[in-house]
Formats: structure tokens, C-alpha cells, sequence
């Protein structure tokens, strides 16, 4: 145990799923640590407030959500679950709703009795370090912060660590594309994206076609008059079970007033465009003398999560692509070890040269600069997880997790379609069983009761 003798004021930024992974941990040291979270909405949950309203919220901030109407979550929630908190029993379909998820996310937050300690409508401007060292000899820090309802309201607080929470899926990317302020159709990131009721009858060119637009494209397609599937995907990696009758092109390189023009200089007429391009990481309120970002990779950060320089510093959330609820609740609980000082980190030295050799690994595979931080190719997740498990020392994530994953993405690939039609139990750390398994799968299923 540390030999701290007063607790520690931690600032959680964010109350989304991972801030309030990291509320549960904290909370459950209450001799260690008093937290504080920070959160924009008025309601935890992060992403999962969902609101009509696009590029602006009420009070005149960035709207923060990303979600439309009929989403529904992208992997089973069997793998989407925090560890030790299951979803009701009478939710039966394995691919839940948004609403369902943002209701999961409440029922976490009032199991684990943590709503208490967030701030709601709270805007966080500023996080510095300051000279001031705590009692465990790092530096306190400063946290500047504004109520949304009156933003000319400006107060600070001084904190013994902070946790960054603010997740990756707010900050969109709009490529700069030649012709874009001519065009006199609907042009929208998929950010903005709400009902795709808005599209009936019109001619769409979809940008970018990873998970957002595989499902925006089809749910588009329902009511547009023709999509295009605009993309650079390797066609070995991209479903064959896609949609025939979405168009697939690659990513249109100009635009005029009424059509896209392709890179061998045909062109379609189109009505709308919808950029599924993705977003790029962002924390305003930290200073590039506390991190930078060149390429989506983040520095000076040591196994994606803890700041080499600040150790107090811990970012909870930064992987993209994995199976995240339960992978934020591993890290939410080794970061509460760190900050209670049950983990001894490795030398400056030594954590730099850890982050640079697994940054150079990726890219002697191939992937480019801006897959810093991407966990989604292979076993590089769980890896990860055993990673921090083994750091952390406690159990990594059950391996039947890693087996649905696999699963679950093999029949994404072969069945695009109807894959979120299929409802899973987890029936041990080695084991589960597809509910619905007549007809389901394309290929070999590792479920339990689907043999080929």
C-alpha cells in the first residue's frame, strides 16, 4: 500500500464509459481517494447522450455525441459488458440499441453508487501541472473549468492526479477535398448523421467505408435512390457479403456543384455526401508542453495509457477498435493501482523505449503512423490486456471474450448483413452458445452449439 497519509483528489475528465470505470475504482479505495469527475452532459454516459441536434448543442458548445437514431452497437454486448456488472437477464438480443446502452451505462453508474461524485454541465478548460508536489512527490495539478450554462463563469481547482476520460470519437475528421465549397447538395460527416429518412430518393456518395459506413451505407441504402461506397479497403479485407447493390468505388479526389469525380476522371452525380472519415484524438485543455499529437500518435505515453513525464497523468480510453467496455474497466483498475502507488513503473527511460519499440513493430507490419494506438488486427488486444493484467497483477480478460471476438468478426466479414441478428450467452471463461444458431453461419462457429 502507499504511505500516503491523506487522499488523494483525483479529476476524472469525462463521465462516459470510461470515466466511470474509473469513478468505480477510485470509489472503491474511499481511504485513498477522492474523485471528482468533470462531465459536459448533464447525464453520464459519454458518447451514448444521444440528441438530435448536430454541430451545436444548446449552449452554443460542440455537440458531442456521434450517434443516430436506429444505431445499433457494433459487436455483441457480451462484449461490450463491464466485468462483474451484466446486463438484465430479459435483454435477450445481443445487439442492443443505443438507448439500451445508455441505460446500462445509468445502471452502472447508480449500482456502483458513483453518481455523487460527477459534476454534471461541467466545461473543463484547462489541466496543467503545477510546481506544487504532492505528498507522493509528483506534481498537483490544475484543473480550469466553466459551468456550460455560464461559460463566462471561470473557476480552478488543484488535484493530486488526474484521469483523462474524454474518449476519441468527438473530434471529426473532414478530409479537404477539391470542390467541396462548391457543392450546392448535402455534404454532412457522419457525426451528424440522424435519420437516414433524410436520403429517400436521393443520390449518396459515401466516404470511408469501415464499421460507421458499412452500417450507414445500409441503412442509407433503405431509402436513397443510389449509394456509392466510396473506399481505398484492400477488397481481400473488405466483406464480399456487402450489399450488391451499393456501388463501390474509390474515394472520390474532386468535387463540383452537383457530382464527385473519381480518380481516373469519371464522375458521379450525387445529391449528398456523407464523409465516414473518422476522427482525430483531441484534448484542448491540455498544452503541447504536457503532450503532442503528430499522426494520431500521442507522446510521451507508456502503454497507451500512462504519461511518461507525469505519472500522475493517466489517460483511460485512447485504444481504437477493440472491445471496449470491458478493456476500459482493466485499465480504470490498473490506473487506481498506479495512483495508489501498488504498481512500480519502469525507469523514463525504459517506458520510452517500450512506447517506441511497439510504435516501430506496427509499422514494420505495414500499418501506417496514424495506427499508434489501433488495437483492432489479430490478438493485439488481448495481448494488451494481459499486459496491463500482468502489471497490474490481477486476471487478465476470460479468454472466451478473445473466441467471440474472433467470432463474431468472421461472420461480420461473411455475413454483413444479418450478423447483428444473432443473440450469444457467455456460458464460462472458456465457452459460450449462439441463442439463435438454425441457418446462422457461412463458415466453422467456435459457439458451443453451432458445429460445422
Amino acid at each position: 500500500m502507499s504511505g500516503t497519509t491523506r487522499r488523494q483528489r483525483v479529476a476524472v475528465i469525462g463521465a462516459g464509459p470510461a470515466g466511470l470505470c474509473c469513478l468505480k475504482h477510485l470509489a472503491a479505495k474511499p481511504e485513498l481517494f477522492e474523485p471528482v469527475a468533470f462531465e459536459r452532459n448533464f447525464w453520464p454516459g459519454g458518447i451514448w447522450n444521444y440528441t438530435d441536434q448536430t454541430r451545436k448543442d444548446a449552449f452554443g458548445l460542440p455537440v458531442h455525441s456521434a450517434l443516430y437514431n436506429k444505431l445499433k452497437i457494433n459487436v455483441p454486448k457480451e462484449l461490450q459488458e463491464f466485468p462483474s456488472f451484466p446486463y438484465p437477464k430479459e435483454w435477450k438480443t445481443s445487439y442492443i440499441t443505443r438507448q439500451h446502452c445508455w441505460e446500462y451505462l445509468n445502471m452502472f453508474t447508480d449500482h456502483f453508487d458513483i453518481r455523487k461524485y460527477i459534476r454534471f454541465h461541467s466545461f473543463v478548460r484547462n489541466v496543467k501541472p503545477l510546481k506544487e508536489i504532492n505528498e507522493n512527490g509528483k506534481p498537483k495539478w490544475l484543473v480550469t473549468f466553466s459551468p456550460v450554462t455560464r461559460m463566462s463563469e471561470v473557476n480552478t481547482e488543484v488535484f493530486d492526479a488526474v484521469l483523462v476520460c474524454n474518449g476519441h470519437d468527438f473530434n471529426d475528421y473532414t478530409p479537404n477535398i477539391p470542390g467541396l465549397e462548391l457543392f450546392e447538395g448535402r455534404a454532412i460527416h457522419s457525426k451528424e448523421f440522424r435519420y437516414e429518412e433524410h436520403f429517400d430518393g436521393l443520390r449518396v456518395a459515401i466516404l470511408g467505408c469501415h464499421y460507421s459506413g458499412e452500417d450507414i451505407s445500409m441503412h442509407v441504402a433503405k431509402f436513397a435512390k443510389k449509394v456509392y461506397a466510396c473506399h481505398r479497403r484492400n477488397p481481400k479485407e473488405f466483406p464480399p457479403s456487402f450489399p450488391k447493390d451499393i456501388e463501390q468505388r474509390p474515394p472520390f479526389v474532386r468535387m463540383t456543384r452537383y457530382s464527385v469525380v473519381f480518380p481516373d476522371g469519371s464522375s458521379e452525380k450525387v445529391d449528398a455526401v456523407i464523409f465516414c472519415t473518422g476522427y482525430r484524438f483531441s484534448y484542448p485543455f491540455l498544452k503541447d508542453d504536457v503532450i503532442t499529437i503528430k499522426d494520431e500518435r500521442i507522446e510521451p505515453i507508456y502503454k497507451h495509457m500512462v504519461h511518461i513525464e507525469y505519472n500522475n497523468l493517466v489517460f483511460v480510453g485512447i485504444p481504437r477498435q477493440w472491445s471496449y467496455f470491458p478493456h476500459y474497466h482493466e485499465m480504470a483498475k490498473l490506473a487506481a493501482l498506479i495512483l495508489a502507488g501498488e504498481v512500480k513503473l519502469p525507469s523514463k527511460e525504459n517506458m520510452l523505449a517500450d512506447s517506441e519499440a511497439d510504435f516501430q513493430s506496427r509499422l514494420k507490419e505495414g500499418k501506417p503512423p496514424s495506427f499508434a494506438h489501433y488495437m483492432g488486427d489479430i490478438d493485439r488486444q488481448f495481448r494488451y490486456n494481459e499486459d496491463l493484467a500482468k502489471m497490474g497483477g490481477f486476471d487478465p480478460l476470460p479468454p472466451v471474450l478473445e473466441m467471440m471476438w474472433d467470432d463474431v468478426m468472421d461472420e461480420r466479414y461473411m455475413n454483413l448483413p444479418n450478423c447483428n441478428t444473432f443473440d450469444y450467452e457467455i456460458t464460462g471463461p472458456q465457452s459460450y452458445r449462439c441463442l439463435n444458431p438454425e441457418g446462422i453461419k457461412t463458415r466453422f462457429c467456435k459457439a458451443e452449439n453451432v458445429k460445422r
